[in-house]
């Protein structure tokens, strides 16, 4: 019986995948109210929001063999008519250890499996800190890490 399982798992391309979560953290955040005071008070519509964000991965050789760094960026600039009510600017990093995975699957799961791990705490810092900053919450919404995957492909 052994023997059948160990059949079975040498037709497979990642025998033994290791996904591990070694560390996260926030690396950068940046929050610009330029028309304070009065940004609190003289909103003359309803806000529109241009949200950005981006994906990076690299290898941390110098952690040790399949670690990998990955960073998630969220930019966003919230304005009434052409006034910018706010800018913020997050990133927040993972530090991962990824084993046993093909170069293809190697690179989905880092720019699509990581950044979903790391982006609820992102979104929870970005509503934390337009809150203090005077303004509702700015909840962001799921991102498609998929979409943005197969775009950077094209």
């Amino acid at each position: 019986m052994a023997e059948k399982k160990k059949n079975s798992n040498s037709n497979s391309n990642n025998t033994n995948l290791k996904f591990l979560i070694n560390a996260q953290f926030l690396k950068d955040l940046s929050f610009e109210n330029p028309q304070a005071p009065d940004s609190l008070r003289n909103v003359k519509s309803n806000p529109s929001f241009k949200i950005d964000a981006d994906v990076k991965s690299k290898e941390l050789k110098d952690h040790g063999e399949n670690i990998f760094e990955v960073e998630l960026a969220i930019k966003c600039e919230t304005k009434s008519g052409d006034t910018i009510l706010f800018l913020v600017e997050g990133v927040y990093n993972g530090i991962f250890t990824i084993e046993n995975a093909s170069e293809e699957i190697l690179d989905k799961i880092l720019l699509i499996e990581c950044p979903k791990f790391l982006f609820p705490f992102l979104r929870s810092i970005i509503a934390n800190c337009t809150r203090e900053a005077g303004f509702p919450p700015l909840m962001i919404a799921p991102l498609d890490f998929i979409g943005m995957y197969e775009n950077k492909k094209k």
